[in-house]
């Protein structure tokens, strides 16, 4: 399956073909170090696991890693953003193609050429493990990178 995802520093964007129609989820970013307790509450509690490090889905803790800069493109946090909004999306765990975007300064260099480096950061950052206390998540088996923005007007330039 093909998800197209605007990995977004605060947001994230998500769109797939379910039989010919469009389908979209957004999930917001809210995460920070360790983990919650399991069970209290209403909702799932999403504990993750990362390169031996422990994260937790927190929407209400001013404790939050900052993700409004630049290098969260390549970073556990968009990994874990990323992996909670498809777990969030309705769709079951399975294998998935990702179409994600870099901004613009960051997939082009200054010769306004790609940024090879910067584009392999961002796949090798995306196809790395991760794992899901008492959970199963998505297995992404291939990553295409596009310049942000570019998604937005592309049915627009392919027509």
């Amino acid at each position: 399956m093909n998800v197209y995802c605007d990995d977004g520093s605060t947001t994230i964007k998500l769109a797939w073909n379910d039989n010919g129609k469009i389908c979209k989820s957004l999930s917001q970013n809210s995460f920070r170090h360790g983990w919650k307790v399991d069970g209290l509450g209403i909702r799932q509690t999403f504990n993750y696991e990362l390169d031996g490090k422990k994260y937790t889905y927190d929407e209400v803790s001013n404790q939050s890693i900052l993700t409004t800069h630049i290098e969260y493109q390549y970073t556990d946090v968009n990994l874990l953003a990323v992996h909670h909004a498809l777990l969030n999306s309705g769709l079951a765990p399975q294998p998935v193609s990702l179409t994600v975007t870099l901004p613009i300064s960051e997939f082009y260099t200054k010769e306004c050429q790609k940024n090879e480096l910067n584009i392999q950061r961002k796949i090798e950052n995306l196809m790395r493990p991760i794992r899901l206390n008492k959970g199963d998540v998505f297995t992404i088996e291939h990553v295409d990178v596009m310049p942000e923005s570019l998604p937005a007007v592309f049915s627009r330039l392919v027509v």
